[in-house]
């Protein structure tokens, strides 16, 4: 049976398929069906925290699965209540909504703002942000490439300069709710918020009582070197969207919403069949039991730094790296030449990486990556860079 030409023939042409077929994964690698491993240093599109088929992970989804599955939400179930416990605890005082995706939290936090002040209905936006694929998140994506197929989009979004309060605050209007804000810009080329920046919006959403949404689905989870990004910025959000790594490879995200403001919302507003079922929200509560029992967070903030290390000293031997920048375990390098090339290179060299935002190379290991598969992913990454000066050009 040849898989490609079967997804050739009946899938949807809508990714970029690239590389062998995969058929199985333990940690930081992966393997084909000839049984090649590739090292993945960017597993399930940062979806993957804690690498390919954790075995406590593993053994939580065969259990759960022997028990209950699904359950409509009109109906209560204990796993559900627990997980919503557990994020409310380590986050802040809330309230929480489960879904099934990142772009779904971010359409409930869109609604969430509709209720929050009746009438008004502008949100600011960053520019080079993204936030899903649904007409709600893609309208509140900042980057004109994913949308200009498919306008008429949603109203009432507003883009502000990323870093530039001023430009945000010239943007704000008497009909302004809320505010989304990545502080970490990931599609868009992992772009950091500033820390300043940051105060200075939190502070004034607070005094002007508009809503301050954090989009975490990316940078939540522990990638940072801290359960969630918002915790190295002393803010606490009004609404935290997360989704990717908090099932670790299974689909689910949820929006959680300060208590003081989360009574708004009534039964019949918003609604998920799929959110939250017994099957996600156990395995999601084991995610973060292995977090704390693995001691994933010191492993994060160790290895980012020597991931970091590493990739500056990749930057001072090569002229084409202009920059790197990140946060710990959520790590870029922006060349002076298109990076599609580099991904495909790297490809066949057995790595996986990301290309974005035309020009960046994306890293983002599992938390339990070890030094010596970062060593492994630098030393290929510096053939590549040899070989492309080598020949004064990207390939």
């Amino acid at each position: 049976m040849d898989i490609k030409s079967l997804y050739k023939r009946y899938s949807l042409n809508t990714y970029n398929r690239q590389g062998p077929v995969f058929v199985k994964g333990k940690g930081s690698w992966l393997e084909d069906s000839k049984g090649v491993r590739y090292l993945d240093l960017f597993p399930g599109w940062g979806v993957s925290i804690l690498g390919h088929c954790h075995r406590r992970l593993a053994k939580v989804i065969g259990d759960q699965a022997s028990k209950l599955i699904h359950l409509p939400n009109n109906l209560f179930s204990c796993q559900q209540a627990i997980l919503a416990k557990k994020i409310s605890q380590l986050s802040f005082r809330s309230k929480v909504f489960f879904a099934n995706s990142g772009a779904e939290g971010v359409e409930a936090a869109i609604k969430f703002s509709r209720l929050w002040r009746p009438g008004c209905n502008q949100i600011i936006v960053m520019q080079n942000s993204f936030h899903g694929r649904t007409l709600g998140a893609l309208s509140a994506t900042g980057q004109k490439k994913h949308k200009k197929h498919f306008k008429p989009l949603l109203g009432g979004f507003k883009e502000a300069r990323f870093n530039d309060f001023d430009h945000f605050k010239s943007k704000v209007s008497a009909k302004t709710s809320a505010v989304i804000l990545e502080l970490i810009q990931g599609e868009g080329g992992v772009n950091v918020a500033d820390k300043n920046y940051v105060k200075k919006v939190a502070e004034f959403c607070q005094a002007n009582k508009i809503l301050l949404i954090i989009d975490e689905v990316q940078t939540g989870m522990g990638r940072t070197g801290k359960m969630f990004c918002y915790q190295h910025y002393n803010l606490k959000p009004d609404i935290l969207v997360l989704s990717k790594g908090l099932g670790a490879g299974v689909p689910v995200s949820a929006i959680v919403v300060k208590k003081r403001i989360a009574d708004i919302i009534k039964p019949g507003m918003h609604a998920s069949t799929f959110g939250g079922s017994p099957f996600v929200t156990r395995v999601a509560g084991e995610v973060f039991d292995i977090i704390k029992e693995e001691d994933l967070l010191s492993n994060v903030r160790k290895q980012g730094k020597y991931l970091k290390r590493s990739l500056l000293k990749l930057k001072d031997k090569f002229s084409l790296i202009k920059r790197v920048r990140g946060m710990a375990l959520m790590q870029a390098i922006e060349c002076s030449c298109p990076t599609a090339p580099i991904f495909k290179t790297a490809l066949k060299k057995k790595l996986i990486i990301n290309s974005t935002h035309e020009n960046v190379l994306r890293i983002m290991p599992a938390l339990n990556v070890k030094k010596a598969e970062i060593d492994q992913g630098i030393a290929i990454l510096e053939d590549i860079f040899r070989a492309i000066k080598k020949n004064k050009k990207c390939r």
